[in-house]
């Protein structure tokens, strides 16, 4: 249980830290155009730019992010590595809670079958 907490935390702590970051660079905008509104609505306050990593992380559709593809190209390299690294993070947290389940399915099973040897 603690190493899936300790994964759990790090991942919190990058998405909050990615989000505090695009925040700060991205986020404020007037909307003048559609890919200016896009990360207005996206990326303008923590919480909902937490939210959207965090979809993009779970369940990546980047095509809704076309429009900033050229001008912002830098934002997109970003956001395709934040994919990548995040959905192995996912990966990684799904593995270790599934494996320390089976682990301590196993290790009950042998305690038992120790514990009728022993009567």
């Amino acid at each position: 249980a603690k190493a899936v907490f300790w994964v759990t935390v790090l991942m919190l702590c990058a998405l909050y830290i990615c989000s505090v970051v695009l925040v700060r660079t991205i986020g404020k905008h007037d909307g003048s155009s559609p890919a200016e509104e896009l990360l207005s609505d996206r990326f303008s306050n923590i919480p909902g730019a937490m939210l959207t990593l965090f979809q993009l992380m779970s369940q990546p559709n980047i095509m809704e992010y076309q429009i900033l593809f050229q001008d912002y190209w830098l934002l997109c390299c970003f956001l395709i590595g934040f994919i990548i690294f995040g959905s192995f993070g996912m990966i990684a947290l799904l593995t270790g809670v599934i494996s320390e389940s089976m682990f301590e399915k196993n290790h009950l099973r042998i305690e038992e079958e120790r514990t009728e040897r022993e009567l």
